[in-house]
């Protein structure tokens, strides 16, 4: 018997979500470990990430001018709509890249793993989720304990306690609002084209003020010092195109499920990167640190996105 139109819309949504969900959980884990290898050769942060964020508005560009790409312009109207987002989301990548530099990936995915707490409850209380079941909460609550017993073990923290947790406190802060205002955004903000005019409009207007970022830590006194090694440079054009990917995977990713779903995803996927960062060199946590992470990542395989009130 065929379905009625409702429920095929909602099998044919699934299927979207779902190859949505599976492309961003592949493009953000190998790019975490991409960026943290790109900015160990390259320690200039706010430069690399600004070039990728000129790659992939160039990348749309030229796209929407061969036809291939169905992109909004620019307007002040909707460039308005969009600068509180874009301030939190330069200062979220930029605080990424300095937790990169100086800590190891573990380290960042802890943190942002504590994310889903706070932005479930601000799904909630803002975007008309209701609020997260029982099942749901011990899963976040034993994310939050996976994270303290990380901590805990951390030899940077036992070194230097909670100083050493500067850039990834400020971090953690501003991905929560990033997360949850962008979700607002996407049910807000109208576009002809949803996805690309996000991506269109986050790296045109977030690639000025990485750069004054990058110039006011001064990076460019240390572009001199860099051993720009071909290496490096490679890293560097393999992470910009990347970029474009992760950048639209992102979006569409975010457009189909809900903030708090879309930010425990983003956790969750980071096992991929453990693997890698573990593989790759010897940059990553002590055993007992990792367990504390896998702790974290498997109590967040319960999480179950809250309906709409």
């Amino acid at each position: 018997r065929a379905l009625p139109h409702s429920a095929m819309a909602a099998t044919e949504l699934s299927s979207a979500a779902l190859l949505g969900i599976v492309y961003y959980a592949l493009c953000s884990s190998i790019m975490l470990v991409i960026n943290k290898v790109t900015i160990s050769l390259i320690p200039l942060p706010g430069l690399v990430f600004c070039i990728q964020f000129l790659t992939t508005f160039l990348a749309i560009v030229v796209g929407k001018a061969s036809g291939l790409l169905k992109v909004d312009d620019l307007t002040m109207n909707k460039t308005k709509q969009f600068a509180p987002y874009v301030v939190a989301f330069v200062l979220s990548i930029y605080c990424n890249g300095k937790v990169l530099q100086y800590c190891n990936v573990e380290t960042l995915i802890t943190f942002r793993a504590c994310s889903p707490l706070a932005v479930s409850i601000l799904d909630w209380v803002f975007l008309g989720r209701e609020f997260p079941a029982l099942r749901s909460m011990l899963a976040l609550i034993g994310v939050v304990i996976g994270a303290v017993g990380y901590v805990l073990c951390d030899s940077e923290f036992q070194l230097r306690g909670v100083s050493a947790y500067g850039w990834v406190s400020l971090y953690l802060v501003v991905i929560i609002f990033e997360m949850t205002y962008a979700k607002h955004m996407v049910s807000s903000v109208k576009f002809d084209s949803v996805i690309w005019g996000s991506v269109l409009y986050t790296n045109a207007l977030a690639a000025g003020p990485m750069m004054m970022l990058g110039f006011g830590s001064g990076e460019l006194s240390q572009v001199s010092e860099v051993s720009w090694s071909v290496g490096g440079l490679a890293m560097l054009v393999l992470c910009s195109v990347l970029g474009i990917c992760m950048n639209w995977s992102g979006w569409n990713c975010r457009s189909q499920i809900s903030a708090a779903a879309y930010t425990l995803l983003g956790v969750a996927c980071k096992l991929i990167s453990v693997l890698l960062n573990v593989l790759i060199w010897d940059k990553h946590a002590s055993a007992l640190g990792i367990f504390w992470l896998i702790v974290c990542l498997l109590s967040s395989i319960f999480y179950r996105q809250a309906p709409m009130s």
